[in-house]
C-alpha cells in the first residue's frame, strides 16, 4: 500500500459532466487541478437528455463542438398534448438564442467521453477515476482531501474543494450543508431504448398530459428514445420495473421499431436547493447544491453555469482577489436563478403530472382558451442572472452578451466567441477612449479589424442599449454598459463595493 500526496490550486469530487467541465474550464484559466471520481469510467447510460444554447457556447470555449457532434441532435420543438391529441403548449426551439446557439438533445455518455478526453490532453488537470472520497478539513488556508484507491490512500492538498458529487453529496455533508425542500416528490419510471432505424415515432419531444398516465417522450439521437411515466399512487416501483409491466407501457408503441430496453430505473423528481452552496473554502455545485424535475431540460444545464460561475472566481480569488465577497457572489446568483428555473419546472409539472380527469379537462379547457386567445407562451427557459458582480444601475447587467455568427468568404461560420477569445472583454465604439485596465481584461473596439464581419452588428447593439461600451464577464454575462473607464474602474474594485 503506497501514499500519494498531492497539491494542487483545485481539487474536484466527481467528474461528471459538472465536475469535468469545471476542470476543464479551470486548466484553461491556468490552475492546477485535481478530479477524482469513484468510477473506472463514465456511466455508460444516458441520464440527462437536453442541453440549451448556453451550455453549447461553453463546450466551443471549450473547443468540444466537433467532438461531441455525433452526440447530439438539434432539439426543434417541445409539445405538451391532452389526452385527446389537442396541443396545449408548443415551445418553438428551433431559432438560434442570441449566444449563436440552440438547444440540443443529447446522448451523455459521449459528451462526457469527449470532456474527458480533453482533460487527458490538458497537463494542469490530473483526472483519476477509481478513488474514492473520504472526507476533507478546511484549515482556513486550504483544503486537505483524503481518498481511498486500489493501491492505497490518496492526500489531496489545495487551495479550494468543490463538490461535484451528486445528489447525495459526500462533500455537502461533511461540510454541514442542508437542502431546502421546494415541495415537489413524483415518482416516475424512466426507460431508455434503442430503436431501429427509420422508426416510426414521433419527431418531436412531447409531454402526453393524459390524466390516466402522465408520460413524456424524448428524443436523444437518432437510435435512441427516452419514456418516462408517472406513477399512481397505488403502484410501486418493484411492480413498475417488472418485464409484464414494461411491455404493457410499450405495447401502443411496439410497431414504431422499438428496439430493446436498455435502461429501466425508477426516480423521484425531487426540488430541493442547499441552504448554503460554500463554507470556507468548500463549494458545491450542480446535484450536490441543487436537484429539479425534468420538465424544463435544465438540470445538468444548471449544473454547468455554476461551473461556468465557478471557474472565473476561483482563479482571481487565488491571483489576488482573494476577497469572501467575490466568493460569496457564487451564491448570491446563482441560488435565485437556480430557485426561478426551479420554479418554473415544477409549474411545468404540476401542469403534466394532473391525475384526476376532471381538474386536467379544466385545466386542457383553460389552456386551450389562452392559446386561441394569442396569449403568451410560459417562459421556461433560463432567465437573466441578478447580478452581484455587475455595474450597479445598468439595465443590461446580467443579461446574456451576443454571439453573432457570420460566414466568411468560404462559406464557413465565424462565430465572435472565437475571435475575441477567453477573458472579460471591453467592447467600445471605434471613436472613444479606453485606458487599459489593471485586471485581466481585453479592450476590443469595434473598428478592430477582428471585428470587422461583426462590427454593424456590435454598433447596433450598442444603439439600442443606448451605450458607449459594454463590459462582458468572462462567463459571457454582460458586467455592464457605460462610460468605458468608468466601467473598468468597477471591474477593479473589490465586489463588496458593487452591491
Amino acid at each position: 500500500m503506497t501514499d500519494r500526496h498531492i497539491a494542487c490550486d483545485v481539487a474536484i469530487v466527481g467528474a461528471g459532466p459538472v465536475g469535468a467541465t469545471l476542470a476543464a474550464l479551470l486548466g484553461q484559466n491556468g490552475l492546477t487541478v485535481f478530479i477524482g471520481d469513484s468510477s473506472r469510467d463514465v456511466y455508460p447510460l444516458p441520464r440527462a437528455a437536453h442541453f440549451d444554447h448556453e451550455i453549447m457556447r461553453i463546450f466551443q470555449q471549450l473547443e468540444l463542438i466537433d467532438a461531441i457532434a455525433d452526440s447530439i441532435t438539434p432539439a426543434n420543438r417541445y409539445v405538451f398534448q391532452n389526452a385527446q391529441g389537442e396541443v396545449l403548449l408548443d415551445f418553438d426551439l428551433s431559432m438560434p438564442a442570441e449566444t449563436g446557439w440552440q438547444g440540443y438533445m443529447m446522448h451523455q455518455p459521449g459528451i462526457e467521453r469527449a470532456i474527458r478526453a480533453r482533460l487527458a490532453g490538458d497537463p494542469l488537470v490530473d483526472l483519476v477515476t477509481g478513488l474514492a472520497f473520504i472526507r476533507h478539513e478546511d484549515d482556513g488556508e486550504g483544503v486537505t482531501s483524503y481518498w481511498q484507491g486500489e493501491a492505497g490512500p490518496v492526500e489531496v492538498r489545495s487551495r479550494f474543494l468543490v463538490g461535484c458529487d451528486g445528489a447525495w453529496s459526500p462533500v455537502r455533508e461533511g461540510a454541514g450543508l442542508t437542502l431546502d425542500d421546494l415541495c415537489f416528490d413524483e415518482p416516475w419510471l424512466v426507460l431508455d431504448v434503442e430503436v431501429e432505424p427509420g422508426n416510426g415515432l414521433p419527431t418531436v419531444n412531447t409531454q402526453y398530459c393524459d390524466p390516466d398516465r402522465p408520460t413524456t417522450y424524448v428524443i436523444m439521437g437518432n437510435s435512441r428514445r427516452r419514456f418516462e411515466f408517472m406513477l399512481k399512487p397505488d403502484e410501486t416501483a418493484e411492480q413498475m420495473l417488472s418485464d409484464d409491466a414494461i411491455a404493457e407501457l410499450l405495447k401502443p408503441w411496439n410497431t414504431h421499431g422499438l428496439r430493446k430496453v436498455e435502461r429501466k430505473a425508477v426516480y423521484r423528481f425531487h426540488a430541493l436547493v442547499a441552504h448554503r452552496w460554500r463554507k470556507g473554502r468548500v463549494f458545491i455545485a450542480g446535484d450536490a447544491a441543487h436537484q429539479m424535475p425534468p420538465f424544463a431540460g435544465q438540470g445538468m444545464c444548471s449544473g454547468i453555469r455554476d461551473a461556468a460561475a465557478l471557474a472565473w472566481r476561483l482563479p482571481l480569488a487565488i491571483h489576488g482577489r482573494h476577497n469572501p465577497d467575490l466568493l460569496d457572489s457564487y451564491q448570491a446568483e446563482r441560488d435565485p436563478h437556480v430557485r426561478a428555473i426551479t420554479g418554473a419546472a415544477i409549474a411545468t409539472g404540476r401542469v403534466v403530472c394532473t391525475l384526476d380527469p376532471k381538474l386536467a379537462a379544466e385545466r386542457d379547457a383553460q389552456m386551450l382558451a389562452a392559446k386561441a386567445s394569442g396569449g403568451p407562451m410560459p417562459d421556461i427557459s433560463s432567465p437573466p442572472l441578478q447580478i452581484v458582480f455587475g455595474m450597479p444601475g445598468s439595465a443590461q447587467a446580467g443579461k446574456r452578451f451576443i454571439q453573432p455568427v457570420v460566414q466568411d468568404h468560404a462559406g464557413r461560420e465565424v462565430r465572435m466567441d472565437d475571435i475575441l477569445g477567453l477573458g472579460a472583454w471591453l467592447i467600445v465604439r471605434e471613436d472613444i477612449a479606453a485606458t487599459p485596465s489593471s485586471v485581466r481584461l481585453s479592450v476590443f473596439r469595434t473598428s478592430d479589424s477582428r471585428l470587422e464581419p461583426f462590427r454593424s452588428i456590435l454598433e447596433d447593439w450598442l444603439n439600442k442599449a443606448d451605450a458607449k461600451a459594454v463590459l462582458v464577464r468572462n462567463d459571457r454575462y454582460i458586467f455592464g454598459t457605460g462610460e468605458p473607464n468608468i466601467l473598468m474602474e468597477a471591474y477593479d474594485k473589490d465586489p463588496a463595493l458593487m452591491h
